[in-house]
């Protein structure tokens, strides 16, 4: 391509540079009118597209990878107004909640943005909801709406009117040899080990941070006032945190331990891509969002008369760059960790040492549906606690702490789903068969059953997570503090770029909702509101879903 035909390709998407492989229940009128609120867009988004709750592997945008745009041509159908600059361009890494959040909100105040995402089937990232004919969704990422209290999103679940349920009923605990009895402490004990995790490092905060297994063990063995049963079983019923923070204690940060949060969590019955639908109403149109666009590196600088780049390649083989004002970078934490894209220069220093204070974690899951329920019907979850003081048997499950849903009672199928943690996470999401994971599984279904006299019914269908082996989840699924992590250095750094034409969303980046999809959000429409202050564009005050400012100088961090 020659240097006249660079030059001429200004409008985000230059023409390839070459082909190779790659690297590697509200009334429809109020629902309109929320959208027009949010996202005002002139002819996007239909009520159908609201209320239709599309899959999120339906592609919301064809494959654009032979078209070339010139600035020129750009310029001349759209010319700014007389002495108004020209109009100012963003590019989006990734399709996830938190790029969608970011796109919108700066289409809403006249800022161009492309969406570039990986995946060549859907949108949504890590919200990805399973519908197969003649079972219920699965949610195989994101499943429940946290911290409610405060979480705006919530106020879809009614606009839209999606299917949910409370699941916070008192769960039925067990152990290999049974249900736990109503007088089974060793709970409470866990719970308090938490409070004084918080208040010694509040007293002590330059105290070296320790695994939380050790932890708890080590505080277990001077408390006077616990029995010796109480002593074997904390720890074991600690590990329930373990499904809230997505890692294991024995990998768990005690300085950092997120254990449980006050506030009620809500389980979407009706599948978490209605949300990432309702995200995406105001970039349907066809050349904004780009699947199958994987994103090999990114050419930033902070210099206002220099443009940054963000080189692609496409399933076809072809590569293509796109070049714009400034970027929104929301890859995954793993993705970062990693290096799977190249970042030129490489990230700001202070940014760098904070991601390498962060801990990147994997929660799995594995959903069983049966002929018929054997299962208890009138508790939300099953929690099994593995035995204390035994060697670890990684050839059985009944080794390992799991939670299990009751979607029976939740949304009326004959079914079941496991909640995993790290290590074990990886091991199951490696196998290729079905019949190896349920025979895994199946001493757990065994301890289930109301009349364990009788066989399991036959599995009508088995599905599991495989975040571990995604490369564009970056191997895991969420933020986890762990054993020497410090996720303030991360925040700190995050705070002092504010400025930068390089801005990074996503769940890692949330101080209030870390981990969640209600702080990805949010940190979607911050990376917006801090281009738009250095594009000089005045921030239209947010709409109903829009986080105001903490008045703490360092707000919680759940």
């Amino acid at each position: 391509m020659s240097t006249c035909q660079l030059r001429m390709a200004q409008h985000f998407h230059i023409g390839h540079l070459s082909a190779h492989k790659p690297k590697e229940t509200s009334s429809p009128s109020t629902i309109l009118q929320l959208a027009t609120r949010l996202l005002p867009a002139p002819g996007h988004a239909g009520l159908k597209e609201l209320e239709g709750g599309r899959n999120p592997k339906e592609p919301v945008a064809p494959l654009l990878q032979d078209s070339v745009v010139s600035e020129e041509k750009w310029e001349a159908n759209h010319p700014p107004p007389d002495g108004l600059p020209k109009q100012k361009k963003v590019i989006v890494v990734g399709a996830g909640i938190s790029g969608l959040r970011a796109a919108s909100v700066l289409r809403a105040h006249g800022i161009q943005v492309v969406v570039l995402e990986a995946r060549p089937d859907r949108i949504g990232g890590r919200i990805y909801t399973s519908r197969k004919s003649g079972h219920t969704p699965r949610d195989i990422g994101a499943a429940w709406m946290h911290e409610t209290a405060n979480n705006k999103l919530v106020r879809l679940i009614g606009q839209l009117n999606i299917e949910h349920y409370y699941d916070d009923g008192t769960p039925l605990y067990l152990t290999k040899d049974g249900r736990l009895g109503s007088q089974f402490k060793a709970k409470k004990v866990a719970d308090e080990f938490a409070d004084y995790c918080t208040w010694y490092y509040e007293e002590n905060p330059d105290a070296a941070d320790k695994p939380a297994l050790d932890f708890i063990k080590e505080w277990l063995e001077n408390h006077p006032l616990v029995t010796e049963d109480e002593r074997l079983w904390a720890p074991q019923a600690a590990r329930e945190v373990e499904a809230w923070i997505g890692t294991s204690l024995e990998q768990a940060s005690s300085k950092h331990l997120a254990y449980f949060a006050t506030e009620r969590n809500l389980y979407m019955k009706g599948g978490y891509d209605r949300i990432i639908d309702w995200a995406a109403t105001s970039l349907r149109d066809s050349d904004i969002i780009r699947l199958g666009h994987k994103v090999t590196k990114i050419d930033w600088t902070d210099n206002e008369n220099e443009d940054c780049k963000v080189h692609v390649t496409t399933p076809d083989g072809k590569s293509s760059t796109f070049v714009a004002d400034a970027v929104v970078c929301t890859l995954p934490l793993g993705v970062l960790k990693n290096n799977l894209v190249e970042l030129n220069p490489p990230m700001p220093q202070n940014l760098s040492s904070g991601l390498d204070k962060l801990g990147y974690g994997a929660l799995g899951k594995i959903f069983v549906e049966f002929e018929s329920v054997f299962w208890p019907k009138d508790n939300d979850q099953f929690i099994y606690y593995p035995e204390p003081n035994e060697e670890v048997d990684e050839n059985s499950i009944l080794s390992y702490m799991t939670v299990t849903s009751n979607n029976w009672i939740m949304g009326g199928s004959k079914e079941l789903s496991v909640q995993i943690v790290e290590p074990l996470t990886q091991r199951i999401e490696a196998m290729t068969s079905e019949a190896e994971v349920y025979a895994f599984f199946e001493p757990l279904f065994k301890l289930l059953r109301t009349e364990p006299y009788k066989k399991l019914p036959p599995v009508v269908s088995l599905e599991t997570t495989h975040w571990t082996q995604d490369p564009f989840a970056g191997f895991g699924t969420y933020t986890a503090d762990k054993t020497g992590d410090d996720p303030e250095v991360w925040f700190s750094a995050m705070d002092s770029n504010k400025g930068s034409k390089l801005q990074f969303a996503g769940e890692h980046c949330a101080r209030t909702g870390n981990g969640c999809v209600h702080g990805a959000f949010a940190t979607g429409e911050t990376a917006a509101v801090n281009l738009l202050a250095s594009f000089g564009i005045p921030h239209n005050g947010g709409d109903l879903f829009s986080r105001r400012p903490s008045r703490k100088t360092t707000p919680p961090r759940h």
